[in-house]
């Protein structure tokens, strides 16, 4: 009998998720200076822009997977770095702001 390992992850939010990125690109070297824009307008073009560096959305696990991918062809991942915080659905993630209160998803129908 052989074991065999693989690395499949099977997300379990039925299809889709509610994502929260964050990320912090190395603008010290020209490199940085050029990747930043790239990120930030790859991560509109699956997510709602929340502030400066975070943005946040529904998604289906294939447009995950799919920005998973593209953010690591962008990437120097010794210099910079991205961070996908994932829930079931925008209800399980309690959210409080302090100050304005600002939700890009509220007016989405």
């Amino acid at each position: 009998m052989f074991l065999v390992k693989t690395n499949i992850k099977v997300l379990g939010y039925g299809g889709k998720m509610y994502l929260i990125s964050v990320y912090d690109i190395c603008t010290s070297g020209e490199g940085g200076k050029k990747r930043l824009p790239k990120v930030m307008k790859l991560l509109r073009k699956y997510l709602h822009h929340t502030q400066k560096s975070v943005f946040e959305g529904e998604i289906t696990d294939a447009k995950f997977m799919a920005l998973k991918r593209e953010i690591k062809s962008l990437i120097k991942e010794d210099e910079d770095y991205v961070v996908l915080f994932k829930s079931a659905n925008k209800n399980n993630i309690e959210r409080e702001n302090v100050g304005l209160n600002f939700d890009p998803c509220s007016n989405i129908i």
